[in-house]
């Protein structure tokens, strides 16, 4: 039953159907606790739901790494999320609590002990660096990141010594919070090839890590590898089309490697306007979330809410708020049978879930509210 209800888990996840997963998992778990893929696949799910799933989805990879220590899934999952998360108090919470309710399980007080020794020490090397002592910062997250690896490889220091960046942002999750800080701190003694590093290791643990990549990009940018750095900005570009920094170091990366990268158009942040069906589909299909202002120019109303709109694209980095006009673009309000003007549409990766019309402000801040908690 638990292996059925389990696998029943994996199809409805693998649909899109995640609440459903999660629903199956919880069967599966509660006819037998202890097969760690059932609670690691329900993080998988939880964590799909957004975030304010993502301290759930946290109690259940500890679940699953104290069940099975050496489960690589769970532990790549685990570390995901305290990068999404930007903390790891979740992480040490649920650890702490598993270990006191298995107070003789050593794999759960291990996991705890690994998790307070990166707490800690990202807390005192922070402290560091903000007092001016960037040095001590470095050494401070490289000296966590080394205890928690041995405490992890069995009180092996030879072992965690032995690490590269990469292994030590794989061997304990939450260690790539740290190593981005490292590469910050090398970035500010000017060694910005053990910065990019760094930062790139600290991808291994989410390859959508805003900040390591920034880190990457701006330290391609400091080596002279402006091409590169152009192609990390972009990159960031397409899921943060509302960050300006965003756009202004890409025109710059452009403008500094010449040749066809320097005549390409100038980036600017803020909403997107569509000139084609081709960039419509494309970016409702892949973007966690689109808002999209069908409006026209001879609209009052739609005139009305447009700064708005414009405000809001800014203030919310991770949305992407497209601007259709419906004369310039009749195939596209055709498509999505838009009648009167304005129109707002809400699409997450691909599937409608909320429009309205009418330049109802409140009704616009409200799809925000509701659909942003759910971006990851």
């Amino acid at each position: 039953m638990a292996e059925a209800a389990k696998e029943r888990g994996n199809a409805l996840y693998k649909a899109g159907k995640f609440e459903d997963a999660v629903k199956a998992y919880d069967e599966s778990i509660a006819a037998d606790p202890a097969i760690a893929a059932a609670h690691a696949n329900r993080a998988a799910a939880l964590t799909a739901m957004g975030r304010a799933k993502f301290n759930d989805a946290t109690v259940a990879c500890v679940e699953a790494l104290c069940l099975d220590p050496s489960y690589g899934r769970a532990k790549s999952r685990l570390g995901a999320l305290c990068v999404k998360l930007g903390d790891l108090e979740p992480a040490v919470a649920a650890a702490e609590a598993r270990a006191r309710s298995h107070p003789d399980h050593s794999p759960s007080s291990s996991l705890a002990k690994a998790l307070r020794l990166l707490r800690d020490g990202r807390a005192a090397g922070n402290a560091a660096f903000k007092s001016g002592d960037v040095a001590r910062a470095l050494k401070t997250y490289s000296d966590a990141m080394l205890a928690a690896a041995a405490e992890a490889a069995g009180s092996d220091a030879a072992a965690a010594g032995a690490m590269d960046a990469e292994a030590l942002c794989v061997a304990v999750p939450g260690a790539a919070l740290l190593m981005c800080n490292r590469a910050a701190c090398a970035a500010s003694l000017g060694r910005h090839a053990d910065a990019l590093t760094d930062a790139t290791a600290a991808l291994r643990a989410d390859p959508e890590y805003a900040k390591a990549s920034l880190r990457a990009a701006h330290a391609r940018k400091a080596l002279g590898e402006h091409a590169a750095a152009a192609a990390i900005f972009a990159e960031l570009r397409e899921r943060l089309p509302g960050d300006a920094s965003v756009a202004d170091e890409l025109n710059a990366c452009r403008r500094a490697a010449g040749g066809d990268l320097a005549k390409l158009p100038t980036e600017r942040a803020g909403v997107i306007e569509i000139e084609s069906m081709e960039r419509y589909r494309a970016l409702i299909a892949k973007a966690p979330l689109c808002l999209i202002d069908f409006t026209a120019k001879w609209c009052g109303p739609c005139k009305q809410v447009a700064p708005h709109f414009a405000a809001m694209a800014l203030a919310n980095p991770t949305i992407h708020f497209l601007k259709v006009d419906v004369d310039e673009r009749q195939d596209i309000s055709a498509a999505e049978n838009v009648r009167s003007m304005p129109t707002f549409k809400a699409y997450r990766y691909g599937a409608k879930v909320d429009e309205f019309s009418g330049a109802d402000l409140g009704r616009l801040q409200g799809l925000v509210a509701r659909y942003l908690p759910t971006l990851s």
